[in-house]
């Protein structure tokens, strides 16, 4: 199992969301370049990013663990957003 896999996983169950955004995770080759993106199908965030395809499995792990690291800078960030809303309603 890759990590391409895992996160293909983690995207279908959807543990944090209960299955409620219904995640769609893709990978792609696209104009000589390895794109992935994480959509949900109702709402209109998304993150994606691409890196040069060399087809070297070296290079689409590092951009699969920098999609990663964008996934957890935006959940820290949203935690943050909600706490700073609940504050606010006090």
């Amino acid at each position: 199992m890759t990590l391409g896999d895992i996160l293909q996983s983690a995207a279908t169950k959807d543990l944090a969301g209960e299955n409620k955004n219904k995640l769609l995770y893709i990978e792609s080759v696209k104009d000589v370049k390895f794109n992935i993106k994480l959509s949900s199908m109702f709402e209109e965030g998304f993150l994606e990013c691409s890196l040069p395809d060399s087809g070297t499995d070296e290079s689409q792990n590092y951009l699969r663990i920098y999609f990663l690291s964008m996934v957890y800078n935006a959940a820290i960030h949203g935690m943050k957003r909600m706490k700073h809303k609940k504050n606010k309603r006090k």
